[in-house]
C-alpha cells in the first residue's frame, strides 16, 4: 500500500481531537461558501485577508436547532457520568463542525446539560480576540526563510499540487506558511464546501448555550494549541498537510457517524489497526496520539478533577477522540479514583 493511504487516519483523527486553529485559520482565508476558492499570484497577509476581524464576540449559530418543533433524533453519541460526593458531572465529545442533521441533540444529553452549573470547553472561541489571533498566528505560522515547498517531501508536494489544482483552494496564500497551518486551513475550507460550518459544531453549540447562564472553563488555551502545533516535528506535519490532500470521499460522513453512534473507541481502534497494517511506524503513530491525545488528555483530566474536587457540576465537552482508546481523559479520571460510567 502506497504512502498515500497509509496516512488518511491522521486527518479523521483530527476532526475529533477538536482542535481549533482550522477554524481560525478558516477566518483568515475566509471565501464565498456559494462558490470555489480561487487561488491568486501571491500570498495575503492575514491583515489583507481579513482586514477588520471582530475583536470579541459571541457566534451565534444561523439558526437555534433545539428552539423548533423538532422530531426527538433517533441517535445516540456517547456520554459518560461522574458521581463525585453527591454531585453528577458529565462528559461529551464534540465536533468542532458540524451540521443541522445533529440537531436537536438526545433529549438526556440536553438534560444532562440542564443540570449542569459549568460547561467545561478547551477553548472558548466566543470569548477570543481575533485581532491578537491574527498576530499570532502570522508571527508563528510563516517561515519567510523557507516556502512551504521546501517543507514537503517530494510525495506531499506532488499530492498537494494535484490536490490545488483540483479544488481551485487558495494554495498560493501559503507559500510562506508552515504546513500545518496549511493542512488547518483546507481541512476546515474542505468541511465548509461540504455543508460542515463552526457555528453548528458542538462546542460552539454548548458555548452559546451557556453564555449568560453557566460558568465557562477552559482547559486549554488558543496560544498552548498553536504551540503544540508550531512545534510539531516536520515530518509529522508533512503527513498532516498530506492526509488533508489526499482524504477520500466520504470519510467526514464516516466520522459523524461513529460520533452520532457512540461508536468513537471503535473507530480509533480501526484507526490504529489500519495505520499499523498499512505500514506506518509505531515510532511515528506515537508521536502523533503522545502530541495530540494522550498528553492533552492527562492536562484535561487534571482540570476536570480540580472542579470536581470544588463540587461542581461538571459538563465537559471536548473532543471525542479525547474520550477513547488508551490514555484517554476518561482513563486519568479513573486513576484519580472517579468513577467514570457510560450512560
Amino acid at each position: 500500500m502506497n504512502k498515500t493511504a497509509r496516512i488518511i487516519f491522521i486527518g479523521l483523527l483530527l476532526l475529533l481531537a477538536g482542535i481549533g486553529v482550522g477554524y481560525f485559520a478558516k477566518k483568515y482565508f475566509d471565501t464565498d461558501e456559494s462558490q470555489p476558492a480561487v487561488a491568486t499570484d501571491e500570498q495575503q497577509p492575514l491583515e489583507q485577508v481579513n482586514p477588520n476581524p471582530p475583536e470579541s464576540r459571541q457566534l451565534e449559530p444561523e439558526t437555534k436547532p433545539e428552539t423548533k418543533a423538532v422530531t426527538e433524533p433517533n441517535y445516540d453519541p456517547a456520554i459518560w457520568k461522574i458521581e463525585h460526593n453527591g454531585v453528577t458531572s458529565y462528559l461529551f465529545g464534540s465536533i468542532h463542525m458540524g451540521d443541522s442533521s445533529m440537531y436537536p441533540l438526545p433529549e438526556h444529553i440536553r438534560n444532562a446539560f440542564s443540570e449542569s452549573d459549568t460547561l467545561v470547553v478547551e477553548i472558548d472561541m466566543t470569548n477570543l480576540n481575533q485581532m491578537e489571533i491574527a498576530q499570532t498566528v502570522q508571527q508563528m505560522a510563516i517561515d519567510p526563510d523557507k516556502p512551504l515547498k521546501e517543507h514537503l517531501s517530494d510525495t506531499t508536494a506532488e499530492k498537494y499540487d494535484e490536490y490545488c489544482t483540483r479544488t481551485r483552494s487558495p494554495c498560493q496564500m501559503f507559500s510562506s506558511f508552515e504546513p500545518w497551518f496549511a493542512a488547518m486551513t483546507l481541512e476546515a475550507l474542505a468541511m465548509q464546501q461540504s455543508g460542515y460550518k463552526e457555528q453548528l459544531g458542538i462546542d460552539m453549540h454548548f458555548l452559546n448555550e451557556a453564555k449568560g447562564n453557566k460558568a465557562i472553563v477552559e482547559l486549554e488555551s488558543f496560544d498552548s494549541q498553536l504551540a503544540m502545533l508550531d512545534g510539531m516535528p516536520a515530518h509529522l506535519q508533512d503527513l498532516m498537510l498530506l492526509s488533508t490532500v489526499t482524504r477520500e470521499e466520504g470519510a467526514t460522513e464516516k466520522l459523524v457517524n461513529a460520533w452520532k453512534t457512540g461508536d468513537v473507541e471503535a473507530f480509533l481502534a480501526e484507526s490504529e489497526m489500519s495505520a499499523k497494517d498499512q505500514g506506518i511506524s509505531d515510532e511515528d503513530y506515537n508521536a502523533f496520539m503522545d502530541l495530540f491525545l494522550y498528553e492533552r488528555n492527562q492536562g484535561m483530566a487534571d482540570g476536570i478533577a480540580e472542579l470536581l474536587e470544588q463540587g461542581k457540576s461538571v459538563f465537559a465537552v471536548v473532543g471525542a477522540a479525547h474520550y477513547g482508546g488508551e490514555k484517554s481523559v476518561n482513563y486519568y479520571l479513573e486513576q484519580k479514583g472517579f468513577k467514570v460510567t457510560r450512560m
